[in-house]
């Protein structure tokens, strides 16, 4: 059976880099107690996979990690057992036991919301350059991945853009096939309001179900 677990990463813990997360909750298994399965091999360690890497200083409220169990654990155990062995700043906020044909959550995972805090000096001109972001057909910029530049059209990236209250949201691509980091997005903003404060969190992982976003956990749930 595999076990997913939805957590937030807050405080301090945003500054733990994803390897550094690895580590932290291989720790916490360990001192769960729960049957996490074991790879085989010469230096055996916990099946544990994550559905997405963080950009390291952005917090999250819906970071998603599975587990291959050894044997039948209940999402109540579990909830318990992990929430008491992580250590501060990732908060375990619910369990749920995945349908046995479920796709890794890795390969799944299709699209993100992201929201950040804006000032109201500054809201009226995010709003005029979203209306024409949404506008423009392409918008080109440098990715850089593995130490390369590449162009890309953010564009199809860019799901839904809007100012809510004194929030930007941004729902963007998170695919394996294609992703967008909400700076680039950001930094196109900031070419027409001046220089924003890039306190983004992360809100919600989605997977495509035909044409449907749905919430990763929620679509593949036992």
């Amino acid at each position: 059976m595999r076990m997913a677990l939805e957590f937030a990463k807050k405080g301090a813990a945003k500054f733990i880099s994803h390897l550094d997360l690895q580590r932290a909750f291989s720790r916490a298994i360990r001192r769960s107690g729960l049957p996490v399965k074991l790879s085989e091999g010469f230096n055996p360690h916990y099946v544990v996979s994550f559905a997405s890497a963080l950009s390291l200083g952005m917090e999250s409220e819906c970071e998603c990690v599975e587990m291959a169990m050894a044997k039948e654990v209940s999402a109540e155990e579990f909830l318990l057992k992990i929430a008491r062995a992580l250590p501060p700043g990732l908060v375990a906020k619910r369990a749920v036991r995945l349908k046995d044909n479920a796709p890794k959550l890795m390969a799944a995972l299709s699209e993100a919301d992201y929201e950040m805090h804006l000032s109201k000096s500054c809201v009226d001109d995010v709003q005029r350059s979203i209306q024409d972001i949404l506008n423009r057909n392409e918008i080109w910029a440098v990715k850089v991945s593995g130490g390369k530049e590449k162009q890309i059209d953010m564009r199809p990236m860019i799901k839904a853009l809007a100012v809510r209250d004194d929030r930007l949201v941004m729902r963007l691509s998170a695919a394996q096939t294609g992703s967008l980091k909400p700076e680039m997005l950001l930094n196109e903003i900031e070419k027409q309001t001046g220089q924003l404060q890039h306190r983004v969190k992360r809100t919600v992982l989605y997977t495509l179900l035909g044409s449907e976003a749905v919430n990763l956990l929620d679509a593949y749930k036992l």
